[in-house]
């Protein structure tokens, strides 16, 4: 076995051991969902942390790149379910940058190879734009809530996009829709109220917009 093989190898088991650890922080966080998850028993668990409900939320958001599979917006939409529209806003914004960060250099520190495997190569194709226009580009692609978050940070980490540029592009990007989506928490018991309804709303026209954008 080469070097290059060895140093894979090494990359392999530590991804391993990394999944292992957010797997049963998961496992002993989501014990009592019973199969089924939706934004109210998501929200009802981490609630039901009290005092350290916070910091529960915060590790969801630091682990949740391992799995990639885990929307975002499901995650901010339960957040202004149970922490409110400012605290709510606070927290995810901060959860935003620890994933991006931990999305960021774990990409780095696995390489493409193993980064194209795990989110697919139409995102790796992205990395020869953000090279030169990095932070524009960067905060375009954040904007609508089209790309996968997590997806888009692990191709960034395999680019020469400064780590500056990229989590404040990232957190910036974000905020318009996460502010929205903590609102439809804050009233998703309302969901044909004009607080719940207008969010909504404003999310569907991004979403429509970015996708005429993206045809021309």
């Amino acid at each position: 076995m080469n070097k290059k093989d060895k140093i894979n190898k090494f990359k392999f088991y530590m991804f391993i051991a990394i999944i292992f650890i957010a797997l049963t922080i998961l496992i002993l966080n989501v014990k009592h969902f019973n199969g089924k998850l939706s934004i109210p028993i998501i929200a009802n668990r981490i609630r039901e942390n009290g005092t350290f409900a916070s910091i529960i939320y915060l590790i969801i958001f630091a682990i949740k790149p391992i799995f990639v599979i885990i929307p975002s917006n499901i995650i901010a939409i339960a957040a202004g379910n149970v922490f409110g529209t400012l605290w709510g806003f606070v927290l995810t914004m901060i959860g935003y940058y620890i994933s991006g960060t931990v999305a960021f250099f774990l990409s780095r520190f696995l390489g493409r190879s193993f980064i194209e495997d795990l989110v697919g190569n139409r995102f790796i194709k992205l990395d020869q734009n953000l090279e030169k226009n990095g932070f524009k580009i960067l905060f375009l692609l954040r904007l609508p809530p089209i790309l996968p978050y997590d997806a888009l940070s692990y191709t960034c980490g395999l680019t020469k996009v400064k780590y500056r540029d990229f989590i404040l592009a990232s957190v910036l990007g974000v905020a318009p829709e996460t502010l929205c989506y903590i609102i439809l928490g804050m009233n998703f018991k309302h969901p044909f109220s004009i607080r719940f309804m207008l969010p909504l709303i404003i999310i569907v026209l991004g979403l429509v917009f970015a996708k005429k954008l993206i045809k021309r």
